[in-house]
This record gives C-alpha cells, sequence and structure tokens, in this order.
C-alpha cells in the first residue's frame, strides 16, 4: 500500500487488502478515499445475504419502523434504510465493535439495496465520514476530494441549513472504482461521491446490490460546546453582572470566555477519534 502522498483525482484510488487503522489515521482521515479489497469482514461478518435483505423488508411491511427512516422506490427497485442498526441487530453490534476499533464516541449504519436497474440517490455530499461496505452483487462509484466542495457549501451541511441542498459537484476527471462483495470504500467527510448499480447480470437478482455504509457524524465546536459555553459563562461574574455605564471590559470579558472555553473543553475531551 503507498502512503497516498501522489493520489490525485483521475487516476486510481489507493487500494490496500490490510486494514491498518494507525495508517489511515495518518495518511488518509479526512483528507482522501481509499479502498480496502477484501476487508469486508473487519466491518461486518458474516455479510448480509439476499435472505436478510427479503426477511427485513417482510418485517418493515408490519412492524412500526422506529427511529429507522425508510425510503422505497415504487417499482420496488431501490430500498434505503438510514439508521439501519435500529432495525437490523448485527448492524448495531457491528456499530459498537467499529467505534471501538476507530475510538469513535458513537457510529450509525444506511443500508442501500438496488435490483437490476436500480440507480443510486446521485451525487452529494456528507457531513459524516463513510465505509461502504459491499455484500452482494457490485457498485460504481465516482468520488473527488473534500476540498471540491466549497467551504460556504460545508458550512450549511454542518449547520443543517434550512432548506440546504446537499448535492455534489465532482471534478472533471473524478476518482473511480467498482466494489465487489467484501469491498470497502472510505469516504472522507465532505468529499462529492455517486453510488450507481454495477454491471447487470443474468436476473434482476444477481445484477442487484447490497451495501451498508458505516458513519461517524462530524460534530462541529458550536454543537459541543455553544450549551456548556452559555452555562458556564452565566456563573462569571463579568458575563452575568449589569454593563456599567461606559460599556464593558472587553479585557475582563475576554479571561472569562477563555476560562470558560477551557473548562468545557476539559469536561468534554476523550472519546475522539485520532487527527
Amino acid at each position: 500500500m503507498t502512503d497516498g502522498s501522489d493520489a490525485k483525482t483521475g487516476a486510481g484510488l489507493v487500494e490496500s487488502r490490510e486494514l491498518d487503522v494507525g495508517l489511515f489515521y495518518r495518511d488518509f482521515w479526512r483528507r482522501r478515499p481509499v479502498v480496502w479489497r477484501g476487508c469486508g469482514d473487519a466491518f461486518l461478518s458474516p455479510a448480509l445475504d439476499w435472505s436478510d435483505v427479503d426477511a427485513l423488508e417482510r418485517r418493515l411491511a408490519q412492524e412500526p419502523q422506529g427511529r429507522a427512516d425508510v425510503h422505497r422506490r415504487e417499482d420496488g427497485q431501490v430500498l434505503f434504510v438510514n439508521q439501519a442498526q435500529h432495525v437490523l441487530l448485527e448492524l448495531a453490534d457491528a456499530c459498537k465493535a467499529l467505534a471501538g476499533l476507530f475510538g469513535w464516541e458513537q457510529c450509525t449504519a444506511d443500508l442501500s439495496v438496488t435490483r437490476g436497474g436500480g440507480a443510486g440517490i446521485g451525487c452529494h455530499f456528507d457531513h459524516s465520514d463513510n465505509f461502504v461496505v459491499q455484500q452482494r452483487g457490485s457498485k460504481n462509484w465516482r468520488v473527488g476530494l473534500p476540498e471540491h466542495t466549497s467551504k460556504e457549501r460545508q458550512r450549511k451541511r454542518m449547520l443543517e441549513t434550512k432548506g440546504f441542498v446537499p448535492a455534489g459537484r465532482l471534478p472533471g476527471a473524478p476518482f473511480e472504482v467498482e466494489l465487489m462483495p467484501g469491498d470497502v470504500l472510505y469516504l472522507p467527510v465532505f468529499a462529492p461521491h455517486e453510488g450507481t448499480q454495477g454491471t447487470e447480470a443474468a436476473s434482476p437478482r444477481e445484477g442487484g446490490s447490497v451495501s451498508v455504509s458505516f458513519s461517524y457524524n462530524a460534530e462541529s465546536a458550536l454543537n459541543r460546546y455553544l450549551r456548556p459555553l452559555l452555562r458556564r459563562l452565566s456563573e462569571e461574574e463579568a458575563w452575568w453582572e449589569p454593563l456599567p455605564h461606559g460599556g464593558p471590559d472587553p479585557d475582563r470579558l475576554e479571561a472569562a470566555l477563555v476560562r470558560a472555553l477551557r473548562a468545557v473543553s476539559r469536561e468534554s475531551a476523550g472519546g475522539q477519534p485520532c487527527a
């Protein structure tokens, strides 16, 4: 496996047949995609089969979906289950194991199923780091880099701006790769990507695709610190006392703000992924 330092869009993706978490964080985390060939067992074992998908669809048709968000195309060729760890125990177990392996405080899973002529959901980018694990069939991916999404669009995605559509824009010559069963593709946060049905086979089932995306959802400092910071500031005299007639003392306010920020930062430390 190369260190990825010369990887550019338009070239083949860096590939490996061994999952090395330390190397991953050093060379790829939130910088560039990478493919692990045949490493799917490190993420989910045993792999899901078509019988598992059929059983899940029957159950979803009969039972409340709970916290999972289920989307089906009317012709039955596409099934997408967001937060699928809430409806498949094996995915919940895998999320827990992956959180421990990568040093995350949480992990979620999405299930994507296409049958025959099913296509993907179009080019987009996420505010999460995603690990696509191909289960059955194949899927073709076109991928860019995080910097191919503008900072303003990244900001709106992280703030979950109302009405914002996270459509992605691929570079002129994106990375291209076909995932086969057991392959894993890492998609960095903000990197535009598009997955479509792999090569068709003799029957819809043989030409279908089943994949699971395990995700670590990115969190902003605003989301993590703002509320506890406000609570801390409410205990700082410089921030709760009546403002003087001549205006506040900015040095005193700044000193109190730094104390409060350091306090909440220390309280929330731990359980963060290596950077």
